[in-house]
């Protein structure tokens, strides 16, 4: 029974890092957010490197979290980890709040008039019910 529990636990986890790997990237891809990073630093034809760095960047710090790696910079590493850290979400933040002014514009166009709140309760109470079973079940 031990190692059919693992294995299930093992199949959960995986797919549930796949799924959350998956919306991570789409969402990143839905604002713009590297091509936002190629036009303002005028390098569209980097934007390929753009997106692998993101990846491995996630897929690395995954990794450190997952497995407690612990990595000893010099104040050099820390400042420049800060610097790309900070300019990565200074424009995750700018491209979300160029996303938050078309909500409006596609509600209207779908004629989505007596259920935004709704759909709104619906969003809160499914991250709700998400945070809680992670932080009492997992």
């Amino acid at each position: 029974m031990g190692v059919l529990n693992g294995i299930l636990r093992m199949i959960i986890g995986f797919s549930s890092g796949l799924i959350i790997a998956g919306s991570f990237l789409a969402f990143l891809c839905m604002i713009g957010i590297v091509p936002r990073i190629a036009a303002v630093t005028k390098t569209m034809n980097c934007a390929r490197k753009y997106e692998d760095a993101i990846v491995l960047g996630a897929v690395l710090g995954n990794l450190l979290y997952l497995y407690e790696i612990k990595l000893h910079f010099w104040w050099i590493g820390i400042l420049l980890y800060g610097f790309f850290g900070g300019f990565f979400i200074g424009c995750l933040a700018a491209a979300l709040a160029e996303v938050l002014k078309s909500v409006p514009i596609f509600a209207r166009r779908i004629k989505l008039r007596k259920g935004m709140p709704y759909l709104v309760y619906c969003l809160a109470l499914g991250k709700v019910a998400g945070s809680l079973i992670q932080f009492f079940l997992l």
